[in-house]
């Protein structure tokens, strides 16, 4: 009798989501009766597994988490027994902290985790199974970059960046952020830094350390900030610290802080496309629990989207996910009684007013914060309605439900029959509201008040500033007054449109027709076990992309509590039960 062919598995990419699809193929496997083990094989350039470049443990501690220690409920791994072999289970994220449940869940100020302290969670956890997979000689791992996955029928050719190839039955791509085609601003600016050596131009904020090779300590420096979300603040905590300066926290219940600046001068400007800043998360459970709706409300919410989630003729854009979510808004408002603004509204008005804001950003009314005020004002408001020292407006109430229904809204709409276009106004709207949703913690906007009132941070060329390229520098002009910044750092992170990414592993699987867009502003066409939708529609592939690369098939890719989700067991048990299908027991 001929042995089985053993299955040979690549995962591509291996942070918390390469992590994730480890352990849900062993889980798997443990659930069958499967004699023969596959291979796995994981490609990584980055020498340390399991945390990927976003949890990196060589980052700055400037480098912050905009998700809680509270919310990150990434669960325990059991112990999984597959015929005579066993591996360990490892703990939860909680459980690892070391602290009680009622510290996490009872801390009179939240925690944010610097985003390292949560790369050595990650790490100690894929160590814990890959030694034992190694052992076994069931798991090999290359510290190399994929360039290429061909098809070969029911097999794939995987080139990697020393030009060695290696053979595989099946690839799932696990892969994060991804080069993109650089705007007509960065090319010019690329050509002018390149003619110019008294300016410096960062292409990218990440990592940070490529920043600090400026000397901010000793040599004054102008940098112009290009966005003005989560990395913009990253690096100016970062570029504050090399130049010597340090925060002071002059009241313990909010945080609030006075900038110390070092001894040479430093100006940050800051700008983006609306010069919105991001709202930040309250500051305890207690305050969260303001916006936090009842079960009943939340699955009330989840029955109006099933009901349009599979009505392939659906065309209205995305005003059934606006009526769903201004009617949980709109209680959950009311119920803020005295907290709220003070108002007279009905359930039914703060409904409608909702609506109108959802469907237009530029909506003004009473209940909604104005965007008309300065940037430091709107901080403050915002700073002052997470501690709940003053009434809070409905917008900043409406981002916070939103954080809370972002789970249901990610299960709903991943992988639905909803027209593409439909889906790509879903994602839009997500994505507006990020900016309250994803928003960071009370202390990081905080320090930038401080360094605001301080005088090195300047807010008024914030918004879409005119830039003009001189001898000495960007010149930057808003409302009559004008700045020349040395130093321009690019903090914009691409989102990704799949027809835009350069990067050669996408770009070949698109050549081939392996994958394709499910949208021009989106991602990659999957199934809801992951395996790639390919031009060839009569090919199955066994090629799955699970993350970042999917959006628009999968709704809600970037939160790391996504990477350890049900997308990654959907696809695990689909490529089990494609094994058991060969090699019956």
């Amino acid at each position: 009798m001929s042995t089985p062919k053993t299955t040979t598995i690549a995962i591509i990419g291996c942070g918390p989501r390469g992590l994730s699809a480890l352990e849900n193929i062993m889980i798997a496997l443990s659930n069958t009766n499967l004699k023969t083990l596959p291979k796995i094989v994981i490609f990584e350039k980055s020498a340390q597994l399991g945390c990927g470049s976003i949890y990196n443990l060589d980052q700055p501690d400037t480098n912050w988490l905009n998700i809680s220690e509270r919310a990150l409920t990434i669960a325990k791994r059991p112990v999984i027994q597959i015929e005579n072999t066993k591996i360990e289970g490892f703990m939860s994220y909680h459980d690892w902290t070391g602290k009680s449940q009622d510290a996490i869940y009872s801390n009179k100020h939240e925690v944010f985790p610097k985003r390292s302290e949560v790369g050595k969670y990650l790490k100690a956890r894929y160590t814990s199974i890959a030694q034992t997979l190694q052992k076994l000689d069931v798991l090999t791992v290359f510290n190399s970059e994929v360039t290429e996955v061909k098809n070969n029928n029911q097999s794939f050719t995987i080139t990697v960046d020393n030009g060695n190839n290696y053979n595989a039955d099946e690839v799932v791509l696990t892969i994060g952020h991804q080069e993109t085609k650089t705007s007509k601003q960065l090319k010019d600016w690329i050509n002018y830094a390149q003619n110019n050596n008294t300016v410096n131009l960062f292409l990218k904020a990440y990592p940070i350390k490529h920043l600090l090779s400026i000397d901010y300590k000793n040599i004054a420096h102008t940098v112009g900030l290009r966005g003005f979300g989560l990395a913009t603040i990253d690096v100016i905590r970062a570029i504050t610290k090399a130049n010597g300066g340090y925060f002071e926290v002059i009241d313990a219940n909010t945080h609030k802080m006075n900038y110390h600046p070092g001894k040479s001068t430093l100006k940050l400007i800051p700008f983006s496309l609306d010069g919105l800043p991001m709202a930040c998360k309250p500051l305890n459970s207690k305050i969260d629990a303001l916006f936090t709706p009842s079960d009943a409300k939340i699955l009330s919410f989840k029955s109006e989207l099933l009901q349009i989630k599979e009505d392939v003729n659906y065309n209205n854009g995305n005003t059934f996910l606006i009526k769903a979510m201004a009617t949980i808004v709109a209680n959950q408002y009311l119920k803020l009684g005295n907290h709220a603004y003070q108002h007279n509204f009905s359930v039914t008005a703060l409904k409608t007013i909702t609506e109108a804001y959802l469907k237009d950003e530029n909506f003004k009314h009473e209940l909604l914060l104005s965007q008309d005020n300065a940037p430091e004002v709107i901080i403050q408001a915002y700073v002052d309605m997470a501690t709940a020292k003053q009434p809070i407006s409905l917008d900043y109430c409406l981002g916070q439900v939103w954080r809370h229904c972002q789970p249901t809204l990610y299960a709903m709409m991943s992988h639905s029959a909803l027209q593409e276009d439909v889906i790509n106004k879903v994602i839009a709207l997500d994505e507006r509201i990020k900016r309250y949703a994803f928003g960071p913690p009370i202390e990081s906007l905080q320090q930038i008040l401080a360094l605001t009132y301080q005088g090195t941070l300047d807010l008024n060329f914030v918004n879409n500033p005119e830039i003009n390229l001189t001898d000495n520098g960007w010149q930057l002009q808003k409302h009559n007054q004008e700045i020349t910044v040395d130093t321009m750092i690019n903090a914009v992170l691409d989102s990704p449109k799949i027809e835009k990414v350069i990067s050669p592993i996408v770009t070949n699987l698109l050549n081939d027709n392996l994958i394709q867009a499910i949208h021009s502003k989106l991602g990659v066409d999957t199934k809801q076990n992951g395996l790639v939708v390919s031009k060839n529609k009569k090919q199955t592939l066994n090629l799955a992309v699970l993350g970042r690369l999917a959006k628009g098939s999968v709704v809600g890719v970037d939160a790391i509590l996504e990477c350890f989700g049900p997308r990654i067991k959907d696809w695990a048990d689909g490529l089990v039960k494609r094994l058991n299908t060969d090699h019956p027991a």
